[in-house]
Order: C-alpha cells, then sequence, then structure tokens
C-alpha cells in the first residue's frame, strides 16, 4: 500500500511540476512582417487616393505580431495631410511607433513600427549621412511579449531602420555601426534580445550585413526582394545564439508585385528560452 502511495505521490508531482516546466521552457515567437511600401503609390504609381486596405489585407492575412514599414510618408500633401499611420494603426488594432527621418513638405518621412504587443520604450536617432544622398534613420520599441511563465511579458526590442540606397558600401557600413551601436548594443547589454528588420540597401556579402553578422544572426536567406534583381530587406536576431526563424519567406506573389517595388518578406522569430 505504501508503495501504491508513493506511486500515486510522484504521479500528481509530476502533473503539477512538468507542466510548469513545460510553461518555463515556452519559446517567445513572434511573427514579423518587414516592408518597404514606396510610400503607399503601388508600383505603377496609381494609388492616386493613398488607399492602405489592400496593404492591411496582406498582413492580416499574415497574422503578423510585429510589421516594421519603411518609405513611409505621413501628413504630408500626398497624403492628403492624413496621419497614415494611425489609420494603420486603427485598422489593424497594433500599437504604433512613427520613427522620423526628416520633414517632407506638410509633413515626414520616416520608418515605421506596428507592434500586436504594448510598447513600453521608444527612441530614435537619425544616421550619418556620410557620401549618401538621403537622411536617414533607425528606431526601436521594447514592447512586452507575454507567455504562459510570464504573463507580465518578456522585453524585446524591435528596431527598424532603412540605409542610404546611393551612398555605397561605406556609407552603409557607417550607418550600420551606428544602428549597432544606439539600437542594438545598449538593449543586448541589458540582456534584453533584439529583432532588427529593415530595407539595408545592400547585398549579403556587403560590409554593412557582414558588420550585423559579427554579434547578430540573420534569419532570412538570399533570396531577391527589389524589383526582382537583389537582395535587401533583412531580418537579424541579436545575440546570436537568442533567435532562429523556420519559416521565413519573401512574399513575391502577384500582389506583392503590385503593391511596392520591394516584396515584403515574413517569418517566425523564435526567441529560445
Amino acid at each position: 500500500m505504501k508503495i501504491c502511495k508513493y506511486i500515486l505521490g510522484a504521479a500528481l508531482l509530476a502533473g503539477i511540476f512538468f507542466p510548469q516546466a513545460e510553461a518555463q521552457a515556452q519559446d517567445v515567437k513572434l511573427k514579423c512582417m518587414e516592408w518597404n511600401m514606396k510610400a503607399l503609390e503601388y508600383r505603377a504609381n496609381n494609388n492616386v487616393a493613398k488607399d492602405i486596405s489592400r496593404f492591411v489585407a496582406e498582413i492580416r492575412n499574415q497574422n503578423a505580431d510585429i510589421v516594421c514599414f519603411n518609405e513611409f510618408e505621413t501628413q504630408t500633401g500626398a497624403m492628403y495631410m492624413v496621419e497614415k499611420l494611425t489609420e494603420f494603426a486603427k485598422e489593424l488594432g497594433m500599437f504604433p511607433y512613427f520613427i522620423f527621418s526628416y520633414v517632407k513638405d506638410s509633413g515626414h518621412y520616416g520608418n515605421c513600427i506596428l507592434s500586436k504587443y504594448p510598447i513600453v520604450n521608444s527612441s530614435s536617432v537619425r544616421l550619418g549621412m556620410y557620401s549618401g544622398a538621403d537622411q536617414r534613420s533607425a528606431g526601436w520599441a521594447d514592447i512586452l511579449v507575454p507567455t504562459d511563465s510570464k504573463p507580465e511579458g518578456v522585453m524585446v526590442r524591435i528596431v527598424c531602420t532603412h540605409l542610404d540606397a546611393f551612398g555605397g558600401d561605406a556609407t552603409c557600413l557607417g550607418q550600420a555601426k551606428e544602428v549597432i551601436e544606439y539600437a542594438v548594443a545598449p538593449a543586448v547589454a541589458e540582456n534584453i534580445p533584439v529583432l532588427l528588420m529593415g530595407d539595408m540597401n545592400c547585398g549579403p556579402s556587403s560590409s554593412a550585413i557582414r558588420e550585423y553578422e559579427k554579434t547578430g544572426k540573420r534569419l532570412c536567406n538570399n533570396s531577391i526582394t527589389w524589383d526582382n534583381i537583389s537582395k535587401l530587406d533583412y531580418f537579424i536576431g541579436f545575440p546570436q545564439s537568442a533567435w532562429s526563424c523556420s519559416d521565413y519567406q519573401v512574399l513575391n506573389s502577384q500582389t506583392f508585385y503590385e503593391l511596392s517595388d520591394h516584396y515584403a518578406i515574413s517569418g517566425t522569430a523564435v526567441l529560445k528560452n
């Protein structure tokens, strides 16, 4: 009888502790999209009304938790003075953060982060121009991602940037170093994992991408993302050992071809417990 009691006790303990252990081992998973969306113009420059409905539909289809936009205009004359990021946030039920690059007529031009999870801290920096033609920026949003073991949330930093298209390898390298210095390294130093997304305007073998890979891990492949010509858009996780992604894809359907000169990229970033 004592043996039976011990067996029953062990079974009860297993029922108590094993689910907790399983919860503690749970990974953070974030379905991410990165999209240079060409200021809502469509590839053929015929979205005169700057309608967001087709973009919203594709983001919903991906069930994205995080969306990063490049080449985003808001409150400009072309946008009919409308605050377009707020419009996206309302339609998608997401938290927005606009990353300012420069003033454009009556409004602003830059990058954006949309998150399903609360943004508890955010900031941005305008990058050095070097020999580039346009002012570029990087911005970051610290979000709280709830898990079964930590319902209060696990802190993750989302970084979005768009490097210069015309300054060549040296300019992109200088800007990449600034992204690491201001946005990535401070978070990693505080044990906050980082996901960097953006249009880097340089290929996989460039100095800028190699700079990122010194401390980070690319979560994307080399498939073409821009104009059926080259790979320019990236997911990168920091630190290197923290992240994985098994379902990365370039969204290169006819629909995405029509919406921008860049295909959106998508994937589930998994933060190892």
